[in-house]
């Protein structure tokens, strides 16, 4: 609860200045581009193309569209562009080019601590821990040790099955399923809402069995941080001023946050953390064990159950992490691997098995094709209903009937090039549930072992309970079950499959996914933006997959959303007008989205000469890293 220091002090600090040697613009170093987008006429750009005889179905980035500006024209027929403006805020997604691996996260920080790690000799898992230990410091809003979340490792032997690590939280060993009936903000807000936290007992289970590094070496940079401190980014502040009467009247936020005076830290103020930093010094020093016994889950049960809260000290020393087995299908020849429930990869994977009957390298970026993909969004929402923990309820009839080959093309059947439905037609079984938070990062090291965690503690700061002793903000996780038995307003009732139980994980939408070509690691990427991460993680696939874009191409082009109900397409504001308007001519009720309700981190290999190419999304202003 420091105020801004002077430049000569050597805190850590905020940055955005572009990481390590080794990046390419792409854009003759221009990084940025507003939000506000110059949208050229649909009549304008077919004069462009026919005048430059250009190609179709390519992404070309033009320079020179007005002083110092970036355009990105991606044709359709030679039909459409976007044309997006330099002096904005939006920051140009920068690409990373390396040699022997990459890290990209949500923070520039972050991704050279896992590089750091790789440096020394690390290999991705142990590249992974320490970057997710430094986000959960850094971007305490979205995730944190009092969270959970999956990491998929794909070793470096091809040969070794991949597999997923589950460390999603746990509800109480007395939760009841209907326990939010009379009251749903409970399941958001204090001490109910919060399950048993896993990111430790994850993050140790995956060390013990891929860390080459010292479990304690992955700490050392988070702590230092947390103990000399680090400038209060924007996106935090602005997530705190949402909260801002709480934070002013919680003592662990209080202490945290302001500078003492009743006053919000303002961005570039320093914070520091000491309690979390002793916190994370005991768990280094003694393992996982430290975190679900003896002093800090005494501190946290009994802050947990001062809020009102159920969980118990047992519940702590009863929670494992879970290894599963991951999923797989096949792109266009390419395998893609990604998490089994509670995990909503099944989703991705039947989206992805629906739009591969199409062909859309060849037909490019039409309307014809977005609405392909919508369709098969629509789709997935109403499949997505059916999954579940594992653990108490079998998914595994529905999760084979959503991999197969043979139901997309079932799908397809059903899905008109010309209009779309009402939601009956997609045969939702139960309501839509809709996810939050969340935060994830890629990993890609010179052994070919590739990693992808997705981290949460779901919103914005949780339950928003900081215990004042450990300085562990807590999950609100309890809000990802099936929370009411009551009918929405379309009469579908809840999924039975994601009730609360004593013991059970909440349905995820992560996604974290890992494609391979010719038995060598393509592509890690992941998302963030909770029930948004499916839709955003299959649209760059496509982008990358299908329409051959560079990485950060793929990242930065506008993106859409359906996820059924509500029956909307919701569409970034810089997605072309030519392409929204035809959208909407097959029936899709459009309504704008904020740019940055989803978030993609992605290292993508080439299979020709091993180049390595790493992106962070620049909607939350992230750098990858690389060496």
């Amino acid at each position: 609860m420091t105020p801004k220091t002077s430049s000569s002090h050597q805190l850590y600090q905020e940055s955005t200045a572009p990481l390590l040697l080794a990046h390419e613009s792409g854009n003759d170093g221009d990084h940025e581009r507003s939000d506000e987008a110059l949208i050229v006429s649909c009549t304008d750009l077919r004069k462009r193309a026919a005048s430059h005889a250009l190609g179709c179905w390519n992404s070309r980035r033009i320079v020179g569209v007005g002083a110092a500006a970036i355009a990105i024209l991606t044709f359709v027929g030679g039909l459409y562009a976007l044309a997006l403006n330099h002096k904005g805020a939006m920051q140009r997604s920068t690409l990373i080019k390396a040699k022997h691996g990459a890290v990209a996260t949500d923070e520039p920080h972050c991704s050279t601590i896992g590089v750091d790690v790789l440096r020394e000799g690390g290999n991705a898992v142990d590249a992974a821990v320490a970057s997710t230990l430094c986000i959960g410091l850094l971007q305490a809003h979205s995730s944190g040790i009092g969270g959970g979340g999956f990491m998929l490792v794909r070793p470096s032997d091809a040969s070794e099955p991949p597999v997923l690590f589950d460390f999603r939280e746990t509800a109480g060993s007395t939760a009841a399923e209907d326990m939010f009936a009379n009251n749903i903000t409970l399941a958001q807000v204090g001490g109910l809402s919060v399950g048993v936290p896993g990111e430790i007992a994850g993050l140790y289970r995956a060390h013990s069995r891929f860390g080459k590094l010292p479990w304690r070496r992955l700490f050392e940079p988070t702590i230092k941080i947390a103990r000399e401190g680090y400038a209060l980014s924007q996106l935090v502040h602005s997530q705190l001023k949402l909260i801002e009467k709480h934070v002013l009247s919680s003592a662990g936020f209080n202490t945290t946050y302001t500078d003492g005076h009743g006053n919000l830290l303002n961005p570039g103020d320093i914070v520091r953390r000491p309690e979390l930093a002793d916190t994370l010094e005991e768990v280094a020093t003694h393992g996982a064990s430290a975190f679900y016994s003896g002093r800090i889950a005494d501190s946290l049960v009994r802050t947990v159950q001062e809020n009102g809260g159920i969980l118990t000290k047992q519940d702590f020393a009863n929670y494992q992490a879970v290894e599963r087995k991951p999923l797989e299908t096949f792109y266009h020849g390419q395998r893609v691997i990604t998490g089994s429930p509670p995990t909503s990869g099944s989703i991705l994977l039947n989206m992805l098995n629906i739009v591969e009957g199409y062909p859309l390298a060849l037909e490019g970026q039409s309307a014809v094709n977005y609405h392909r993909i919508v369709e098969a969004m629509k789709f997935g929402a109403a499949l997505r209903t059916t999954l579940g923990d594992p653990s108490f309820v079998d998914v595994s009839a529905n999760v084979s009937k959503h991999t197969s080959k043979q139901f997309a093309s079932e799908i397809r059947a059903n899905i008109s090039d010309t209009q779309t439905f009402g939601y009956k037609h997609y045969s939702p079984d139960y309501d839509i549930l809709n996810n939050h938070g969340t935060t994830h990062l890629s990993v890609l090291d010179s052994s070919d072992m590739a990693v992808a965690v997705t981290s949460t503690i779901n919103l914005e700061f949780g339950s928003r309970i900081m215990d004042p002793k450990t300085g562990i903000i807590l999950n609100d996780e309890m809000d990802d079950f099936s929370t009411t038995n009551k009918p929405n307003g379309f009469g579908l009732r809840p999924s039975p499959n994601n009730k609360i139980v004593p013991g059970k994980r909440p349905l995820s939408s992560t996604s974290a996914t890992i494609v391979e070509k010719d038995d060598q690691v393509k592509l890690v990427i992941g998302g963030s933006g909770g029930s948004r991460i499916l839709t955003a993680v299959l649209q760059v696939m496509v982008n990358v997959l299908d329409f051959e874009m560079s990485l950060d191409d793929a990242i930065d082009m506008p993106r859409f959303h359906h996820q059924l109900l509500p029956n909307q397409l919701n569409v970034d504001p810089l997605f072309p007008s030519c392409l929204t308007n035809e959208l909407a001519s097959f029936g899709h009720e459009i309504v704008p989205m904020r740019r940055t309700n989803s978030i993609v981190q992605a290292v993508l290999k080439s299979t020709s000469d091993g180049t390595i190419f790493a992106v962070s999304d620049a909607r939350k202003h992230g750098l990858a890293a690389g060496f």
